[in-house]
């Protein structure tokens, strides 16, 4: 057991071959922060679903969804999570239930953090996938998935076990139509490979595989499912496409009606439908814009420094930088630049995006927050010879202590 997966080993022998069972000395992130950190979330859900809203907290009794669960969400009284799953159960009369949080930690930076890291391991190895990873925090004492949020096809998973024990049960495929609509569940259990994971233990279930989970008693797990199969890629750019044809008809929220019976046009004319043949005039047009490249290359380079996990927190507050504040370069911050010509440079920090420098004076600075030693903050301004540089280096330095990739240390520490 190590702090760190053996990831050239797990890739060598699982990695889209064979599931696996792995244990660390240290979780991933506490299982007591994670479970304060719920409790805020979802606060804002105690009085029913929020459509469209990240994080997503959905309360599920056996296999149906709880539309208002009210007091029946993690709060502030609850100990933990045993004292909450207790307390949830009494009220529901002892019926399982699956609380299940889409996106956990996209608030949170000292739980997104260490996630990011765990996942870089892997990517260093098998690449950056085209489309963000899915996390999702399983907290409850249930004996199935509910319906709808227990497979993700196209995606391989890994689940994190934070409290208690959860058995997962495989198969290289299931019967029903839907990934969470087994039928005749106890049929499936001579067919299928078990593997049972206790707190500071993890999973991995390859992308062809299909699996349930099952909690042992009270139970909080964190999934992260990540795409490695399929036309991905298509996906990605029809994004960006209906983003940027979306801007620029920002003010246009009419839908277009057309005519209704329809009738066929007089000789030497043509059915037309004009909004629509518009919206392909404009789309072909912005394919032929350097827009679409330029918001490809931003989306790549943010998703690089997430390491895949997107949404990424907000930046903190800025703080004022003195000449004599000694600042040092965060070891665990990835920061991406791809060179841009015109224009500046695209920066990328922790999940976010900035124009930067790309000059010399540019790669002083990576080189100096690269090393160790602490730097004073007038030592890196003296880098810059020219008012314009200065600006500039000011404007990245401001950005990179925003985005945590720059912190400022007492001079002990230095």
């Amino acid at each position: 057991m190590s702090r760190e997966p053996d990831w050239e080993s797990f890739v060598r022998r699982h990695w889209e071959k064979a599931p696996a069972h792995l244990s660390l000395d240290v979780p991933v992130v506490s299982p007591e922060q994670v479970f304060r950190s719920l409790v805020a979330v979802c606060a804002p859900f105690r009085f029913g679903t929020r459509f469209r809203a990240l994080p997503d907290v959905r309360l599920f009794v056996e296999t149906a969804q709880l539309g208002a669960p009210g007091p029946l969400l993690p709060g502030e009284d609850d100990a933990g999570v045993s004292d909450y799953v207790r307390r949830a159960s009494a009220g529901l009369g002892g019926r399982p239930f699956q609380l299940f949080v889409e996106q956990p930690f996209m608030f949170d930076f000292t739980l997104w953090d260490p996630v990011r890291r765990f996942v870089r391991g892997l990517l260093e190895r098998v690449g950056v996938p085209v489309l963000p990873i899915v996390s999702e925090l399983l907290l409850g004492n249930f004996p199935q998935n509910p319906r709808g949020v227990a497979k993700r096809p196209n995606h391989a998973l890994f689940t994190l076990v934070l409290h208690g024990r959860l058995r997962v049960r495989l198969w290289e495929k299931l019967w029903g139509d839907a990934p969470g609509e087994t039928v005749d569940f106890d049929r499936h259990h001579a067919d299928a490979t078990t593997l049972e994971a206790g707190e500071g233990e993890w999973l991995y279930t390859p992308s062809r595989l299909w699996h349930l989970d099952e909690a042992r008693g009270d139970c909080m797990a964190l999934r992260l499912w990540v795409p490695v199969q399929g036309s991905r890629p298509t996906d990605a750019v029809k994004e960006v496409l209906v983003a940027l044809l979306e801007a620029r008809s920002a003010h246009d929220e009419a839908v277009p009606y057309l005519p209704y019976p329809w009738r066929r046009p007089r000789k030497g004319k043509r059915t037309t439908a004009p909004p629509l043949e518009r919206t392909a005039d404009d789309l072909e047009a912005l394919l032929r814009s350097p827009d679409v490249h330029q918001a490809l290359r931003i989306i790549w380079a943010r998703r690089v420094s997430a390491c895949g996990l997107e949404p990424a927190p907000p930046p903190d507050k800025a703080v004022p930088l003195r000449d004599t504040d000694l600042v040092r370069g965060v070891p665990s911050a990835d920061i991406i630049r791809m060179g841009e010509r015109p224009g500046p440079w695209i920066w990328a920090v922790n999940g976010h995006v900035f124009p930067g420098m790309g000059t010399a004076v540019a790669q002083e600075v990576l080189k100096a927050l690269a090393s160790d030693e602490a730097h004073a903050v007038g030592e890196l301004r003296r880098l810059a010879r020219r008012g314009a540089q200065r600006e500039e280096l000011d404007a990245v330095l401001e950005k990179l202590q925003r985005l945590r990739a720059l912190q400022v240390v007492t001079r002990e520490e230095g």
